[in-house]
């Protein structure tokens, strides 16, 4: 092992509002009020359907709300799917996570390599140049510059090669993060900053403090 494979969006940066709140604020207004967890383990169904960005898009994959109705068993007029449709779901405001730079800076301290991997657009590079935090990644795995998108394993064996080796992936979303780096052969720890996989039980933490816990751990066994 020498290498961390790390998430951007909810693993190192938290977004205002994150994604999946976007989407339940667009249903409440339309007179959906939803609980927030399965709105989440919804979208994140969904998006693990996904491999591949939309043009439109620039590194991501456009979210079709007839999906998300399909999921929670409801079934809306086209009109109301069309016009949801039609919505920014993406937040312009974000943040480092407090855990994000000790993370960091502890990871860079045992001598392994981080590599960033991303579903994101081309704002990818602002967010990590306004954060100043691209200084300790050794590579950038993002979907808009490979137009391929986790949870396809392609976007992981491209960031081994960067890394020149193996190691383990730490993301938020199951579907995507945990599922994608095992189809590529890697190991993974599910982030589950707000509760949301109380039937995943092993290799999940709360924090990234937690996470590096599990690699210094692992590094000793090794």
């Amino acid at each position: 092992m020498n290498a961390i494979f790390v998430d951007l969006g909810e693993t190192l940066v938290h977004f205002k509002p994150r994604y999946h709140e976007n989407i339940a604020y667009a249903l409440k207004e339309v007179g959906y009020e939803i609980d927030e967890r399965k709105v989440f383990r919804a979208v994140a169904k969904i998006l693990g359907k996904h491999h591949y960005p939309s043009p439109e898009f620039g590194g991501l994959s456009a979210f079709d709300f007839s999906e998300l109705f399909y999921e929670l068993n409801l079934y809306p007029n086209r009109e109301l799917i069309t016009r949801l449709n039609n919505r920014n779901l993406l937040s312009g405001e974000y943040e480092l996570y407090d855990d994000a730079i000790p993370f960091l800076e502890e990871a860079k301290s045992l001598g392994l390599k981080i590599i960033l991997v991303s579903n994101a657009t081309r704002n990818i590079y602002k967010i990590l140049e306004d954060l100043k935090i691209k200084r300790y990644f050794d590579g950038i795995v993002a979907s808009c510059d490979l137009n391929v998108m986790k949870p396809h394993p392609k976007i992981f064996s491209y960031a081994m090669e960067l890394a020149k080796g193996e190691g383990i992936h730490i993301g938020d979303i199951y579907e995507i993060d945990v599922l994608g780096a095992r189809r590529a052969g890697l190991d993974a720890i599910l982030l589950d900053r707000l509760g949301f996989y109380p039937e995943i039980k092993g290799n999940k933490v709360s924090n990234l403090l937690e996470a590096l816990e599990l690699i210094k751990e692992r590094l000793k066994n090794s």
